[in-house]
């Protein structure tokens, strides 16, 4: 079984797909896997894979496709007609299925992706239907994940960053704002256009309908499904599936070995020749109509997956690198790391989005679990791809990363010399006693195993212990600042007295917390000549700034220190809000530090 990527499609437009094909280029069959969208697709994408490689070892050859606007596609949510260019993604998809030999062709769609199936099985005349949890309507879908956004909003910054600046790109009437993702009011209408209703008369040769035991769905869609002869089953742990945390993925297998089992029933017996035709480069254009091309790699010893982005007819000398931010794959939070990819190599730089091992479209290693977000092979897993992208000149190499991407981005650049690091609301408290050579105090000569375990455990028992205590203190400060509400000299008394002791109390925690403190990580950093910029939220800044201010003060003066605080950011940059005030502050970092820096 051989597994790869590729891009297809008009090679004006070209999309992006995964394929799992059996050896030998003979299938007894072809399944196109239509992904959900938004935050759903993300949250299955191991699903989606998994199912991938079960149906490439049962003999079928296998795409997982981006629709046109999303993923690594070509396109963005800007375009207009964004159903129907979806629409032609599965249409384009089946085609090339069938131009390799493909005699049976079999759809999988879930969520938002079965309703679509649905409405373009009367173009392409599937043998073969599963609807995976479909959505009644993409009204339904919209209305959902309008909720979502406001209860995940609510649990970041509240307020802060649920309120819009008036002008910007994700106001006005008819447009609907989800987790990373914007909707027209053109696009909003067309979805809304599409249900399990109003699907054609034919949908497929067969239809199964996984439903939710503990949802029933709408009774007209049921009764529509029924008009159309489709068989039901349960999609079992679906719930558990698109609810998971950022850092880990849920795959249904219960549900996977349903979809495989109801495909070989239906499915031919005998092997044919099946071949599909890959393409490891493509011309994209920039967001301002530049051309950049990418490229599929495969990167290290452990074949990374990678897509290099650079712009077209130019090699520059720097790479900028983007990690894994938690479980999200290479695309990054709600497409993220693409839109810059693409922006920034459109302006001279090279960027390659890397998946680490046992994340996105990676493997995993020998004996590694997979979605395992702060692995033990990280430092490994970047010192592959900056061997691979810059052999011998590791200073031509920018890490980049947001949250676990971060962390491992300023870990790998203590110990790799690389030249710059770009650091998103970095998450220091797990790790960073595992780096070498950063304990905050040296151990007394002549100290065991055991009485530097107890050592650590005494250290980290009594770190907690002041947390607890500083969280008090907050509370006590918050009652008299509370009550002196109507007394603006009393408000201003307290806060000159609050602030110096709650430095005063985080230098003494920072002192006895077991491990080293992310400012003297930034400081070694900084020492060894890397060029470093951390860009926070509130939160995150107040976590690494906390008894440190002193050292912060004086690194700021370093002209390869940057510090950046942006109010009303997200954790994961997944709101419109959060991406409208990072990009800017981080594309003029880029563009002032590498923009010039290209060879034709």
């Amino acid at each position: 079984m051989a597994s790869s990527a590729l891009w297809f499609g008009p090679s004006e437009r070209p999309l992006f797909a995964r394929v799992h094909q059996p050896a030998g280029e003979v299938a007894r069959g072809a399944v196109v896997l239509c992904p959900p969208f938004g935050t759903e697709s993300w949250r299955a994408s191991r699903a989606y894979r998994m199912l991938g490689a079960q149906l490439a070892s049962e003999g079928f050859a296998v795409l997982h496709i981006d629709y046109d606007g999303t993923g690594d596609s070509s396109g963005t949510d800007d375009d207009p007609e964004r159903v129907e260019a979806w629409r032609r993604s599965v249409n384009d998809a089946v085609d090339l299925m069938r131009a390799g030999g493909a005699r049976h062709v079999s759809l999988v769609g879930m969520r938002l992706g079965a309703t679509l199936a649905a409405s373009v099985s009367v173009d392409c005349k599937p043998d073969a239907l599963v609807l995976w949890d479909p959505c009644d309507s993409g009204r339904s879908y919209l209305r959902e994940q309008a909720v979502l956004r406001m209860v995940y909003e609510s649990g970041e910054n509240g307020a802060e960053t649920s309120g819009v600046a008036p002008g910007t790109r994700h106001q006005g009437p008819g447009k609907v704002e989800t987790l990373g993702t914007v909707y027209g009011p053109e696009t909003v209408r067309a979805m809304s256009e599409l249900t399990i209703g109003s699907v054609p008369d034919f949908l497929a040769g067969r239809v199964l309908a996984l439903l939710r035991p503990e949802q029933a769905p709408k009774r007209r869609v049921l009764d529509r499904l029924s008009e159309l002869g489709a068989e039901f089953a349960d999609a079992v742990d679906q719930e558990r599936a698109l609810s998971v945390s950022y850092s880990q993925l849920f795959v249904p297998q219960g549900t996977l070995d349903t979809i495989v089992k109801w495909l070989l029933q239906h499915a031919p017996t005998e092997m044919g020749p099946l071949k599909v035709a890959t393409r490891a480069i493509a011309a994209m254009s920039g967001p301002k109509g530049d051309g950049v091309t990418e490229e599929i790699k495969h990167l290290g010893p452990n074949q990374l997956f990678a897509v290099l982005t650079r712009p077209t007819g130019q090699f520059p000398e720097v790479t900028v690198v983007l990690l894994n931010a938690g479980t999200v794959d290479h695309t990054g939070p709600g497409r993220l790391w693409v839109d810059l990819a693409r922006s920034w190599a459109a302006a001279g730089i090279a960027v390659s989005r890397v998946d680490l091992s046992g994340l996105g479209d990676s493997p995993a290693r020998p004996g590694q679990r997979v979605d395992v977000v702060y692995s033990q092979d990280e430092l490994e897993d970047v010192a592959d791809i900056v061997g691979a992208v810059s052999p011998g000149t590791p200073s031509a190499v920018v890490l980049m990363g947001l949250c676990s991407g971060a962390y491992h981005s300023v870990r790998a650049g203590v110990d790799l010399g690389v030249g710059g690091v770009l650091a998103i609301n970095p998450i220091f408290s797990r790790r960073l006693q595992e780096m070498p050579g950063l304990r905050p105090t040296p151990e007394p000569p002549g100290w065991g195993g055991t009485t530097r375990r107890v050592a650590r455990e005494v250290r980290t028992f009594a770190h907690w212990k002041l947390i607890g205590a500083d969280r008090r203190l907050t509370r006590v400060t918050g009652r008299l600042l509370g009550k002196a509400q109507k007394d603006r000299a009393s408000v201003r008394v307290v806060g000159h007295v609050a602030q110096p002791l709650g430095e005063i109390w985080w230098w003494c925690v920072n002192r006895i917390s077991p491990g080293p403190r992310p400012a003297q990580v930034l400081e070694r950093l900084v020492k060894q000549g890397v060029d470093t910029f951390v860009v926070c939220g509130r939160d995150e800044t107040t976590e690494i700034r906390r008894g440190e201010e002193g050292k912060l003060r004086r690194l700021e003066k370093n002209q390869r220190f940057h510090m950046e605080l942006i109010p009303g950011t997200d954790h994961s940059l997944f709101t419109p809000v959060a991406r409208d005030r990072a990009l800017p502050v981080l594309t003029a970092h880029v563009m002032s530090r590498y923009g010039k820096q290209s060879t034709q």
